[in-house]
């Protein structure tokens, strides 16, 4: 099953050739396994399927490699794959082949038997981007016992625009789509693996992160049942003005594309009446009185 949206049309000025460079979008909506290569066999049709339709950038769920709902850290560690292992090598050539920067979720393993719940992202020609480690963790599945990251949620630069990458519960966390906004990225990505509960975070969060930062947000989730648990589904594309342009349903797999114009998010000013009534989100921003945020 496959949702397409047609371009949208940005408010700015178009470029002085007349050009507007756009971006071809995919979010998957996949089901996973406990089976780590089950699931690299579902991952690869999905990028051969997205790059086949055009999309330059695909984006899916949290832990989409590994599954989540492990009781012990032992189960996560025998789940676990290694930045530089098979299973990555397979997933960046199959980018290469078709031509797509894909985002993703799994766990990684590290030496001494540290595990972090990651996202990482391969370009278009099958190189190794960036890997985020989550930083924020509930009290849920692998996340009770994996290591937290340490470091900020990455924004990199691609051939289409600035790509931020959050994973699930960091949604909850304002100062961290924030930081990606005022780093300079045009879409965030999020992998996540919301369950039914986390349906205030699904309905009225995402298009809060985008619209309160005027950025693309892309939240790939899940809509099937792990260990007894059901996710909720409804990944979703979002505009810079929190209007959703594509949402899947609350089970079952699906892509989300869309065409869009990230150049959309770069214009933090809004103009209601010329002159009279206009703010500029982040130029009207006071830090200052903000430090008891970092401080506490």
């Amino acid at each position: 099953m496959s949702t397409e949206v047609e371009p949208l049309s940005s408010h700015l000025s178009d470029s002085p050739d007349g050009d507007e460079p756009m971006l071809r979008l995919t979010v998957a909506q996949m089901d996973t396994t406990q089976d780590v290569a089950t699931n690299l066999g579902r991952i690869l049709a999905v990028i051969a399927t997205a790059a086949a339709d055009g999309s330059q950038l695909l984006v899916m769920p949290e832990c989409i490699l590994s599954g989540y709902l492990y009781n012990s850290l032992e189960e996560v560690q025998s789940h676990a794959v290694a930045l530089d292992g098979p299973e990555l090598r397979a997933i960046a050539a199959a980018c290469a082949e078709g031509g797509i920067s894909v985002v993703l979720g799994l766990l990684e393993s590290q030496e001494e038997g540290v595990v972090y719940n990651s996202a990482v992202m391969f370009d278009s020609s099958g190189e190794f981007v960036t890997c985020y480690r989550k930083v924020h963790l509930p009290f849920l599945g692998a996340d009770r016992f994996v290591t937290p990251g340490t470091s900020p949620a990455p924004v990199v630069d691609t051939p289409f625009g600035r790509v931020g990458i959050g994973i699930c519960y960091d949604l909850r966390f304002p100062e961290s789509a924030r930081t990606m906004a005022l780093s300079g990225a045009d879409i965030i990505v999020h992998p996540s693996t919301m369950p039914h509960e986390a349906r205030l975070l699904l309905e009225h969060f995402v298009p809060v992160r985008a619209c309160e930062n005027r950025v693309f947000f892309a939240l790939a989730n899940r809509g099937d049942t792990e260990a007894g648990v059901s996710f909720m589904g409804r990944s979703q594309i979002v505009s810079p003005t929190g209007r959703r342009l594509a949402e899947a349903q609350e089970e079952g797999e699906t892509n989300l594309t869309v065409t869009i114009s990230l150049r959309e998010a770069r214009d933090k000013k809004i103009v209601n009446v010329p002159g009279e009534y206009e703010v500029s989100l982040f130029d009207d921003r006071r830090p200052a009185t903000y430090s008891v945020i970092t401080t506490l």
